[in-house]
């Protein structure tokens, strides 16, 4: 820190938002780590923007640069969240406004270089853990490692994100239960009653906020402006968290941010103007779903003893997302008579005198190909160790069983598949003769990024055949051919919901795509062993150009 402590503390955030925002851009699904974009944030650093780059004032940054690998980068969203938090967290830093200088530009690029060098030292622990002893299970090592950093690398369609966070505030605010304690929370945190204003709000702030002249995401707004005030300040409070040792991997839940996604500026030269920097967009998005979920429950729900974490988790998944998911399906296979979908009461069976079963969450069938999907709405917690794997001591000590139970892995393979036989025949499909060899796609749909993510897939396919193979289920004989297992995101299929609806793409061919490009077969071809890390995303964009946004029109907000 002592690096940068000449250089007054807004300035740095402000610098270190505008690299953050062309990393992050508001209007791109995506994480942008381009070598040009690099580069274009190496000039912003050194005010260089205007410049022509044969007179750029950082032209030998720039030539030193352009000499590392192709996949050398600079600045990360990472770095950014990092920075950030160190910044906002002290106040050793100048009031005087400098003259700048190259030199003390250079300051910052050379701080945040060091801000790298504490990101990278957790993976120098490969070098030392002794991880070959591991064999197979080094996968599961692998995708506990990577996950403090690889959270932050995926990517966000926003509209569609948007469609989603409206749909579950409006569920919750329609709960006979919540929906009282819900008006309430509103009323107290960011003293609004209307959640349609409210959403609204943060919707176009989030639009409206990159500022192409200045590159940096922003909001200006009037300080007699009080109900947009107030909802802003909510979320630009500075809270005094703990200092958090650089070597505790806790360092990358950047609490701080993901509390507060906005930074409230000096009013010191226009106190009629009041703005906020938006310190990362797509943190600010997630205030409106899987940040305000863990905000409603610990803000709220637990603090007043309203439920338990079960009831708050099982109202979650059971009255928005799994009926969210219901609905993407029934309208995207609505008007095609190839395809059948069932979901909850379909595929709940009671044998034999046994209790009531629900053999599946979802089944899609079309001709002999079926898919046997489970949905997982919960997001990976802090605690259990989950996300602090530094070393094989840590590794050891998690529960695996619980895991793999909690995030539906031992369900879809011990029950859905492993049952499949046993129940086939009370699934309301009477069109189709069971007698047939079928292809089962054994899915997982989740809620968190970080299972979709390419790590945790190879890891989880890996293990979900182990899990046949311990159950003693044949991956291929004369009834059945299981194929890999499948985790999409609901994201992913918010994206492919209109090209399926208008018939332009099949799932089947999505996933059969997906294998393909990604199974042993693949790589053996290629020798191209970062194959087995892609995702079921891979396949959706490059088979999928047009018709991203299921719902184009903000209708849903205006009704």
């Amino acid at each position: 820190m002592d690096l940068i402590a000449e250089i007054p503390k807004e300035e740095l955030i402000a610098t270190v938002v505008a690299i953050n925002s062309k990393i992050n851009p508001v209007y791109s699904s995506y994480i942008d780590d381009s070598r040009e974009t690099q580069v274009a944030c190496l000039r912003f650093l050194f005010l260089d923007n205007h410049n022509n780059l044969e007179d750029s004032n950082c032209l030998d940054f720039i030539n030193e640069y352009l000499k590392t690998p192709q996949n050398y980068v600079l600045f990360s969203r990472v770095t950014c969240l990092y920075a950030l938090q160190e910044i906002l967290n002290s106040n050793n830093f100048t009031e005087k406004t400098p003259r700048y200088t190259i030199q003390n530009r250079e300051q910052i690029l050379r701080y945040l270089l060091c801000v790298n060098s504490n990101v990278l030292v957790f993976d120098q622990e490969y070098r030392s853990s002794g991880y070959e002893k591991l064999g197979e299970r080094f996968f599961e090592f692998f995708m506990f490692k990577e996950l403090p950093q690889n959270q932050y690398y995926h990517s966000l369609n926003p509209v569609n994100f948007l469609y989603k966070s409206f749909s579950l505030l409006t569920t919750i605010e329609k709960d006979e239960f919540f929906g009282k304690h819900f008006s309430d929370y509103l009323k107290k945190t960011f003293k609004i009653e209307s959640l349609i204003e409210f959403f609204k709000f943060l919707a176009y702030t989030y639009f409206k906020s990159f500022d192409n002249k200045l590159d940096v995401s922003y909001i200006n707004i009037l300080a007699d402006n009080r109900e947009y005030v107030d909802i802003l300040d909510a979320f630009s409070k500075r809270n005094v968290t703990g200092k958090i040792e650089k070597t505790d991997l806790k360092i990358f839940d950047f609490m701080e941010i993901k509390k507060n996604p906005l930074f409230r500026a000096s009013d010191e030269y226009n106190r009629n103007l009041i703005t906020y920097l938006i310190l990362d967009n797509k943190l600010l998005l997630e205030k409106t779903y899987s940040l305000f979920i863990n905000d409603f429950w610990f803000d709220y729900l637990k603090p007043f003893n309203i439920c338990n974490r079960n009831d708050w988790g099982n109202f979650i998944g059971d009255k928005f997302f799994e009926p969210f998911i219901e609905n993407i399906f029934s309208e995207a296979f609505r008007d095609n008579p190839r395809v059948v979908f069932r979901h909850t009461n379909d595929l709940k069976f009671k044998l034999d005198g046994r209790n009531e079963i629900e053999y599946a969450d979802y089944y899609i069938r079309e001709k002999n190909k079926i898919i046997l999907a489970e949905a997982k709405s919960n997001y990976l917690p802090l605690v259990n160790g989950y996300k602090t794997v530094k070393t094989l001591e840590d590794f050891d000590k998690i529960d695996f069983e619980k895991f793999y139970k909690d995030y539906g892995l031992i369900q879809l393979a011990k029950k859905t598949i492993k049952e499949f036989h046993n129940y086939k025949h009370y699934i309301k499909d009477p069109l189709f003769d069971f007698s047939r060899k079928v292809h089962l796609y054994p899915t997982l749909i989740v809620n968190d990024f970080i299972f979709s993510s390419g790590y945790t897939s190879m890891a989880f396919k890996r293990k979900f055949e182990s899990l046949l193979l311990s159950e003693n289920i044949e991956i291929e004989n004369e009834l059945h051919k299981i194929h890999p297992l499948t985790i999409i995101n609901v994201a992913d299929l918010q994206n492919i919901k209109m090209s399926l609806q208008l018939r332009k793409q099949s799932i089947f061919n999505i996933f059969r795509h997906y294998h393909s490009c990604s199974g042993y077969e693949a790589i053996q071809r290629t020798g191209e062993t970062t194959r087995g890390l892609l995702t079921v995303e891979h396949s959706i964009n490059k088979l999928i150009k047009s018709n991203l946004v299921a719902n184009k029109k903000f209708d849903w907000i205006e009704n």
